[in-house]
């Protein structure tokens, strides 16, 4: 069996390095992540992959072994699951007003309440709430669901690695269910 490889784009904001050093590039390079971007933006380290693999998990995951294997200590990864109206149309492929309509109940029913910052005049929603909404009500696909989830869970994972034993196996095991999950649990 053939396997189809597809490229897959995200970031992860690191720390634990001095991006300075003679050898802060040589060391991602070496550790596999010949695919990144390294950047430097409102004073945080970001490696941005473009990564082939047989999915969006395998990608982050890969892409999170190698990060860490060059010495960098993983503090978030984007694409983030909070999302704006904004970035719900702009990962949707849909229009602004499609969603402000969503939104405000004038099309479709039950759409995903905010959750995060519900008081001020940019509210947050889970992406992973929105985009199964959405998919369930035919306007994008089950992997786009399933890319948020992995989002949901690596971030929920770096912000606990600390603090969890045997972490990169839990993660692998994290992956593993989002991946197998029904889109409609």
């Amino acid at each position: 069996m053939v396997m189809t490889m597809s490229e897959h784009e995200f970031t992860f904001i690191v720390s634990g390095l001095d991006p300075h050093a003679d050898d802060f590039a040589d060391r991602f390079f070496e550790a596999g992540c010949d695919d990144a971007t390294l950047m430097l933006t409102h004073g945080l380290i970001a490696v941005s992959f473009a990564r082939e693999a047989e999915n969006y998990t395998h990608a982050v995951v890969s892409g999170y072994r190698d990060v860490r294997k060059a010495g960098a200590y993983v503090e978030r990864f984007e694409p983030d699951f909070l999302v704006s109206k904004s970035e719900i149309a702009n990962r949707s492929g849909l229009t602004r007003a499609a969603i402000s309509h969503y939104v405000a109940g004038d099309r479709g029913e039950d759409f995903p309440a905010p959750c995060a910052r519900v008081l001020s005049k940019s509210p947050l929603w889970d992406w992973v709430e929105v985009s199964d909404w959405l998919h369930r009500n035919d306007q994008v696909s089950a992997d786009i669901v399933v890319n948020a989830r992995v989002s949901r869970v690596i971030n929920w994972f770096v912000q606990k690695e600390d603090k969890i034993p045997d972490a990169e196996k839990i993660l692998l095991e994290q992956m593993k269910g989002v991946a197998a999950e029904p889109i409609f649990a």
